[in-house]
């Protein structure tokens, strides 16, 4: 038994450890070996009243903090931990997120009332700028209304991306030639408003140069220039990879029953597809990508719905992104991510438990989203050996097993965090994986059901045939007899079965298979009181395995009962 410590001497061994544990998408070392995301300048740690000694990068803990470096006073002294808060709230910190958002929302909405505004609060923007400061004051700041004649999506892309800037729009969500800054502590509010002004005029400038250079041109030409751009050493350019995309979205789009029309449209989109990673602007700022193909297509002809095609393939770009509203922009998204998909796994660039440099998981889970979540009904394992028939190079059996696999864990994370349990969801996976729209649709009525009184007793009534039947010599090609049968409950039985098998089928509903199961119930339950299968005579024997080996098939297609809880 080991003896007992004081918190201050746990504390003191495991904070370093902790702090070392720490880790950051970029990290720095300066004067120590310690990988940390920016120099460490003091660490203060209390216990009560009491200072939690150790040394970490360099540094020995204590029991004062620092002001912001545009404050007169450089240290503060922290009494004890429980009176941290109000002591930095003194100094005009707020420890607290929640309140520094509140302060940026409240105070960036009482400016923009006089310009009749409303401040573009992006929620990723509004995250990071909080974390940015500790005494937020947000400044309004102007630009030149010259740079309204630039497209709105990029200038509060320069905005944000350079700037951490705050667009804002009229009622009709015009751009306004103004933005908010956030500035950190005690300010020259003049000084900092003619420095960002200064600073986003110059950004301004760059984009207009770059937005120039793209609209002297027409947008097909920049179609060839994305040779100039490398998708994988094994499988070419992006080129490469757009032409055989247009190859593919005609097949895929004909499986997800557009109409001819719709298919002209796709064609056609599918020639202009990803060009504008060729841009400036697109290369300068690369989350325009799809917003600035759209952009350009207008502007030299192109139809809407062939330029809203070119920015819906690139959705959805995130987990909880929209997704395509066009058949024709679905129909490319679907075949882009299917091409990358087989691509990529047969270059041998399968993700491991840490790394996926290629995104394949948000590949993945976007081509899931986009057949579930837009109602689309597509083989999945047809689907991958279309896109495999394009490729430059040979996709080998076994890497079309693990593609079809992978999107399949992708689609049962999906169902989980919809809230169906992992039991419900492997089940109906087990059998209807290939088929991810009727698959997500049986999962949510696997939940229901499992959630009434009718399920529980299909899965025993179908687990009591199967567990005598598993691990028994069966010939696959042996039918029942119905001259071998010798009890009333044994034709009862195959007269229900003969009588089901005509209404279930693999791509039923599972309400229906449930409710067409319910026949089962009596006859299996009044076979199994009177029958006794594992009789010795081998032909009447064989005869009532095969019967109950027919009954135990029937949910194949539909789902895997075993998997589930009461099996």
């Amino acid at each position: 038994m080991e003896p007992s410590q004081l918190a201050v001497e746990v504390l003191s061994e495991e904070l370093p450890m902790t702090l070392g544990k720490i880790s950051f998408l970029k990290s720095m070392r300066w004067n120590s070996e310690v990988m940390f995301s920016r120099p460490i300048r003091w660490i203060l740690a209390l216990h009560g009243d009491a200072v939690v000694p150790f040394l970490f990068a360099g540094v020995l803990s204590g029991d004062v903090s620092h002001w912001l470096r545009n404050t007169p006073s450089a240290t503060i002294k922290v009494g004890s931990a429980e009176s941290y808060t109000d002591v930095m709230q003194n100094a005009g910190i707020a420890i607290d997120v929640e309140q520094r958002k509140k302060t940026i929302l409240e105070k960036s909405t009482s400016m923009v009332k006089s310009i009749n505004g409303s401040v573009v609060m992006e929620g990723g923007l509004l995250d990071e700028v909080v974390n940015l400061v500790e005494a937020p004051r947000p400044v309004l700041g102007k630009f030149s209304e010259s740079f309204l004649q630039l497209p709105k999506d990029l200038l509060i892309t320069v905005m944000q991306k350079h700037q951490k800037y705050f667009a804002i729009t009229d009622q009709d969500e015009k751009l306004l030639p103004y933005f908010i800054a956030v500035a950190n502590g005690p300010i020259s509010e003049m000084v900092v408003r003619k420095g960002n002004e200064a600073v986003l005029r110059a950004r301004y400038e760059d984009a207009k140069f770059f937005y120039e250079l793209d609209t002297s041109k027409r947008f097909s030409e920049f179609r060839n220039q994305l040779k100039g751009i490398l998708f994988h050493e094994k499988l070419g350019t992006m080129l490469d990879k757009m032409t055989r995309v247009e190859s593919l979205v005609t097949e895929v789009g004909s499986l997800l029953g557009v109409t001819e029309d719709t298919l002209h449209v796709i064609q056609d989109a599918a020639s202009l597809a990803m060009s504008d990673l060729s841009t400036a602007v697109v290369t300068e700022f690369t989350s325009l990508a799809g917003i600035m193909a759209r952009h350009y297509a207008l502007r030299d002809g192109y139809s809407e719905q062939v330029a809203e095609a070119l920015y819906e393939i690139t959705l959805p770009r995130f987990s909880g992104d929209i997704l395509p509203k066009t058949d024709a922009g679905t129909a490319l998204a679907i075949a882009d991510r299917l091409e990358s998909l087989v691509g990529l796994f047969a270059a041998g660039c399968q993700p491991t438990s840490n790394s996926d440099p290629f995104g394949l998981r948000r590949i993945s889970y976007g081509l899931v989203q986009l057949l579930v979540e837009t109602n689309r009904n597509l083989e999945l394992r047809h689907a991958l050996e279309l896109a495999a028939a394009v490729q430059p190079i040979k996709v080998e059996a076994q890497t079309m097993d693990d593609a079809h696999q992978f999107v399949t864990r992708r689609l049962e994370q999906l169902l989980v965090d919809q809230g169906i349990s992992p039991e419900v969801v492997r089940s109906v996976l087990a059998e209807r994986a290939n088929w991810p729209r009727l698959a997500t649709k049986s999962a949510h009525k696997m939940k229901t059901l499992s959630e009434g009184e009718q399920l529980p007793k299909i899965i025993e009534a179908y687990s009591r045939p199967t567990r005598i039947v598993r691990g028994k010599d069966i010939a696959d090609n042996l039918e029942v007899d119905e001259t071998a049968f010798e009890m009333n409950e044994e034709r009862a039985l195959w007269s229900t079965f003969t009588s089901l098998r005509s209404k279930i089928h693999s791509d039923m509903e599972v309400d229906d298979f449930v409710e067409a199961s319910l026949d089962l119930l009596q006859p299996l339950e009044d076979f199994f009181n009177h029958v006794f299968v594992m009789v010795e005579d081998e032909r009447i024997r064989m005869n009532r395995l095969v019967l109950l080996r027919k009954i135990s098939d029937l949910p194949k297609g539909i789902a895997d009962l075993s998997i589930l809880p009461g099996f």
